[in-house]
């Protein structure tokens, strides 16, 4: 398969490994230019009428007159090309050194989990890259998810065993801030990748800010790193939260980079493993000798030359040939996927119909998203509306109207400021999350570089809902031990809203104490030991959340005060 990619190797990389072999042109032209001239001179038959010259005499006429003799130069010539050791791309290292680095960028945030892409984008991108890790069959990778900030959860190993267990443990939870910046991660690339040419960096998301697209842009510029952008999502299936792939395929264009779509099959990974390989033989700094890719081509001038000895070949051998070879040719075939599923549990998806994706051609022709998406807002569709909007403050505005409330907090937090944090903790308090929202809003309060206009705002909303948590913490304590049974003490789940911090539970100090047990205690008792085994946390998920937590506490201790991270 010819690629953009590949068409950039041969033209760029092509060349001979013995050139002098050339010069065998030379010759090889005079002697075909000494047998065209005898073949001009005047003859005899030059001086019979035409129409008694064709009668008379029998040979060979047109395009097929001197065939053996043009058929013989022509073998020739390709036999100096093959010669010469035409090569446009190295020999694979047989012991994996020349392996190409990859860093993959998994988009982490709440977005990811939609289900349009079952069983969600963000179950079908980590597929993805253990199927790629699988393809590539050794080369450093490495792992960095981001959401409101990036972290490094695997380092560049060539031991792909170890990413099962860390990419089955992320999800938006373990995320210690709220948001879609993968601008976040750039400067974790250099740290992991350290400047090696002819290194790939995959992003696997479903959308980017305009932000994003002309920070990546600039980095990129000088940067010896390829970008290869994965797009995790359907766009044929409706969503309220639909997949950004003009963003993604606008953030590949600037950088140089290339967007691929995720499949249902396993084409989307095979192209990301060719560009990831090429890449390398490109810009790659390696000592991988030329492979010569003249030996191809001795096949068809071995056929052609056994066949030299037979009187009458090149009427019928060649009638033959062009027959047999239609033969060997394989038709292009192509396979469909069926996915079989079992019936849905869930709500029922809406796919995209032809006439919805014409009407959207239409107005693509007319209208830019922003234009649409106000359209649909004056009209009063504000889910519709806010699905076309690219601008987060009008988005996150038309979910709000829409009252979905969690998709308006996702797009208010991609504004990154201060005006986008005090509309989303109005979405938080909307979902009843008003914990989260008074934190939100303390800590705008507490900024000194809060905008003069926006604090009264802030400091009005947050006595509002400091007033609701108090009053829900009184209901709370007047309620405690009025349950006729045994009082039994639970925690919310994590979709529950943190409506407030609820009353204090009060516990006997003699029910508080400890035992404390050496290791020779615990190891001498199987009982000690299987309950001591019990209570050590398996769950990766819980590490990889206080690590990331760590990370993000080292960089804001390490950053000036008057300092704004970006």
């Amino acid at each position: 398969m010819l690629d953009s990619l590949n068409l950039q190797q041969v033209i760029t990389q092509f060349h001979f490994i013995r050139p002098m072999w050339l010069l065998a042109f030379i010759p090889m032209g005079l002697l075909l230019w000494l047998r065209w001239r005898e073949d001009n001179q005047p003859s005899w038959k030059d001086v019979l009428p035409e129409h008694l010259r064709n009668v008379l005499t029998i040979g060979e006429k047109g395009w097929s007159k001197q065939l053996p003799l043009k058929l013989l130069m022509a073998i020739i010539a390709i036999a100096i090309v093959i010669c010469a050791g035409p090569t446009w791309q190295r020999q694979a290292s047989p012991f994996g050194e020349d392996k190409a680095s990859m860093l993959v960028l998994l988009d982490s945030s709440e977005s990811m989990l939609e289900k349009d892409l079952p069983p969600s984008r963000l179950e079908r991108a980590k597929h993805k890259v253990r199927d790629l890790l699988a393809l590539r069959q050794g080369g450093s990778t490495g792992l960095v998810v981001y959401a409101g900030s990036a972290h490094v959860a695997m380092p560049m190993t060539q031991d792909t065993k170890v990413f099962e267990p860390t990419l089955a443990a992320i999800s938006p939870e373990i995320m210690p801030v709220e948001g879609k910046f993968a601008e976040q991660a750039l400067p974790l690339i250099d740290q992991l990748l350290q400047g090696r040419p002819g290194s790939t960096v995959l992003m696997v998301s479903d959308g980017v800010n305009p932000n994003t697209v002309e920070v990546f842009k600039a980095y990129f510029a000088d940067k010896p790193y390829q970008l290869m952008v994965l797009g995790a999502g359907n766009r044929d299936v409706a969503s309220d939260a639909p997949a950004d792939f003009d963003s993604l395929r606008q953030l590949a264009s600037d950088t140089g980079g290339r967007f691929i779509a995720a499949t249902v099959d396993s084409s989307d990974i095979e192209q990301i493993n060719r560009s990831v390989e090429r890449n390398m033989q490109l810009n790659g700094e390696s000592a991988m000798p030329w492979q010569d890719m003249g030996y191809q081509l001795l096949l068809p001038v071995a056929l052609v030359m056994l066949l030299w000895f037979r009187k009458g070949w090149l009427v019928q051998w060649c009638v033959v040939m062009t027959l047999s070879g239609s033969l060997l040719v394989a038709p292009v075939v192509k396979a469909e996927t069926i996915v079989a599923s079992k019936a849905p549990t869930t709500e029922p998806t809406t796919e995209v119909t032809a006439w919805d994706k014409t009407a959207q051609w239409w107005w693509n022709l007319w209208l830019t998203p922003d234009q649409q998406g106000q359209r649909l807002f004056n009209k009063g569709e504000y889910l519709e509306a806010a699905k076309h909007f690219v601008d987060p403050l009008r988005k996150g505005t038309a979910y709000y109207y829409a009252s979905e409330y969690k998709q308006a907090h996702r797009a208010f937090l991609q504004m990154d400021s201060d005006f986008g944090l005090y509309n989303a903790a109005s979405a938080l308090a909307r979902q009843r999350e008003y914990l989260a929202a008074r934190d939100l809003l303390q800590s705008l309060a507490d900024k000194t570089t809060l905008d003069p206009e926006l604090r009264p705002g802030v400091e009005h909303n947050l006595k509002v809902i400091g007033g609701i948590v108090e009053e829900i913490n009184r209901t709370s304590e007047s309620q405690a031990g009025t349950t006729d049974g045994p009082e039994e003490s639970f925690e919310l789940s994590d979709d529950k809203p943190r409506t407030a911090d609820g009353a204090d539970e009060k516990t006997a100090a003699e029910l508080m104490i400890k035992d404390t047990l050496n290791a020779n205690e615990i190891l001498g008792s199987d009982e000690l030991a299987d309950k001591w085994l019990r209570r050590v946390e398996a769950d990766p998920k819980y590490f990889l959340r206080a690590k990331f937590q760590i990370q993000l506490n080292d960089v804001n201790s390490n950053e000036p005060a008057s300092e704004v991270q970006q």
